[in-house]
């Protein structure tokens, strides 16, 4: 039997490959092998998206400096940690159009009155109905 991930010769009593650190897997991928494993990867005591995500916000510039110079296992790849990102940002935006409309409404920003030109009155709607495009596609 070989590595999947480094094609080094695994024994059979192996759970992890001696050369790369891979896990070995040998079930076969059902729907309860994906929930199990997605289940270890997030809520694990090696948590690397909690573990990003708080090192983000309490040192940033070891987190940067430490994957630039080739720290890769102790925190997410940064196109994961996007990703996860923009659909948690996604779903909060859906969630408050749907369910609390009120908590978007930005009315308060605009001027009103008779002292606005044309042209003010044209840019105010156009950042109006933007907004309300931007708010309504952003959650796709």
């Amino acid at each position: 039997m070989n590595c999947k991930n480094c094609q080094n010769n695994l024994r059979t009593n192996y759970s992890y490959c001696p050369h790369c650190g891979a896990k070995v897997i040998r079930n076969r991928l059902t729907v309860k092998n994906l929930w199990h494993d997605a289940t270890e990867r997030f809520f694990n005591i090696d948590n690397t998206f909690l573990i990003t995500f708080k090192h983000l916000f309490t040192k940033p510039d070891e987190v940067i400096g430490g994957y630039i110079s080739g720290v890769r296992k102790k925190y997410l790849n940064p196109i994961s940690y996007f990703t996860i990102a923009i659909t948690f940002g996604g779903l909060f935006v859906y969630v408050c159009t749907e369910f609390f409309p009120n908590a978007l409404d930005f009315d308060f920003l605009y001027q009103s009155g008779e002292s606005m030109t044309e042209a003010e009155k044209m840019g105010q709607d156009f950042q109006k109905q933007w907004n309300t495009y931007l708010f309504k596609y952003q959650s796709l």
